[in-house]
């Protein structure tokens, strides 16, 4: 009877283990379809909207990292004050004022400006961290000569680095054998940069976003991920590494039951053999 109740209860305690990993998997998937955050997106409505490398309030060109294209955008994700949205142009996270942005609902189709352009000087240019070349050690990568593998992402007033020349830079992001070098490079050594038309899409115009809905479905996700975070392969394998090791305990535990139970069942249509009982003699004692 004990052996019974120990199957029994060993039984379920592996369905249970089973039916945990094969409903959690579709469980994590729904909550992290969710719990998807929306990004908004800001048009540069000024002609000097400018990306800031911190909301201090400094005008600066130490604080500035370049002068956005008018008409594009950028992707907003925070509120970091008043003042200031938290924003991204291509690949470069800085802060831009809510003033001169005007947040619109959906996704621009093209959001950032597409341009290059090419260094034109014999020996190359230098591309500096800074857009000065009076300071020395700022320089980060040597431009070659007819050089166009750059992507160009705004430009800033800085040092006039040859007089009577224009004091204008290009901050830039030079791609070299697969890695990504950013800096500023003297326009007067560059041409060939692209015509950089308006962007003419219409998107509707809305208030400031509430970035806090955002904010809350993002803590959800990391929360309820689980194992929707790891790949569908690796999900399979784990639940039939799970699984399969109950179902072969399960097997063993009842296999050696069927097998008792077929033998006594042979036991009882056995015909029974009647032992043969062994008759005492009788004996007697004789007086000598």
């Amino acid at each position: 009877m004990s052996i019974n109740i120990f199957k029994k209860t060993t039984l379920f305690f592996l369905i249970s283990v089973i039916l945990s990993f094969v409903l959690l998997l579709p469980k994590a998937k729904i909550s992290c379809l969710c719990a998807t955050s929306q990004s908004y997106y800001a048009q540069i409505v000024a002609s000097n909207v400018k990306l800031y490398r911190s909301t201090n309030g400094s005008e600066e060109i130490s604080n500035i990292f370049f002068v956005i294209p008018q008409t594009y955008f950028v992707e907003i994700s925070s509120c970091e004050n008043s003042n200031f949205f938290t924003a991204r142009y291509f690949d470069k996270t800085g802060y831009v004022k809510k003033s001169e942005v005007k947040c619109v609902k959906g996704i621009p189709q093209t959001p950032f400006a597409n341009a290059s352009f090419r260094v034109f000087i014999p020996g190359g240019v230098a591309l500096r961290t800074s857009p000065s070349q009076s300071e020395g050690l700022n320089t980060v990568e040597t431009l070659p000569f007819l050089e166009t593998n750059l992507r160009y992402y705004g430009t800033i007033d800085g040092e006039e680095a040859i007089s009577h020349k224009s004091s204008t830079w290009y901050y830039c992001k030079y791609i070299k054998s697969g890695s990504e070098v950013f800096g500023y490079v003297y326009g007067a050594f560059c041409d060939l940069l692209t015509t950089i038309p308006s962007n003419t899409e219409i998107l509707e115009e809305i208030e400031e976003p509430d970035f806090t809905i955002a904010t809350q479905a993002e803590a959800t996700q990391v929360e309820e991920s689980g194992l929707s975070s790891l790949p569908s392969t690796t999900q399979i394998i784990i639940i039939v590494a799970v699984c399969l090791p109950c179902v072969i305990i399960i097997y063993l535990l009842f296999k050696p039951t069927k097998i008792t139970a077929k033998a006594l069942e042979d036991a009882e249509n056995k015909p029974r053999r009647r032992k043969k009982r062994q008759r005492h003699q009788d004996y007697y004692e004789y007086d000598e």
